[in-house]
């Protein structure tokens, strides 16, 4: 939920896609820690990324640059709404 909060307050156009039981065995090939959410990108090493603070991380600095402040004060302030 988080990471859609996220996405949606940054204008991001991210596809979303609910695996249902009937992908379980594609969801587990392609994230090996088996955790929700997970974002699949062809920027990152495996190709996914798991974990909501990762990933809205990951969306920050790779798809916008408006979101993550240079100035550290205010910049501690984002990164804790990222990671709670």
């Amino acid at each position: 939920m988080t990471v859609r909060a996220f996405a949606r307050a940054a204008g991001l156009d991210i596809p979303d896609r609910c695996m249902g039981p009937h992908a379980l065995a594609e969801y587990m090939a392609r994230n090996p820690a088996h955790l929700t959410p997970m974002i699949q990108d062809k920027g990152l090493p495996r190709g996914v990324l798991w974990k909501a603070a990762a990933i809205m991380q990951y969306l920050a600095t790779s798809r916008t640059g408006k979101i993550l402040p240079e100035a550290p004060a205010k910049r501690a302030m984002v990164d804790s709404a990222m990671s709670t």
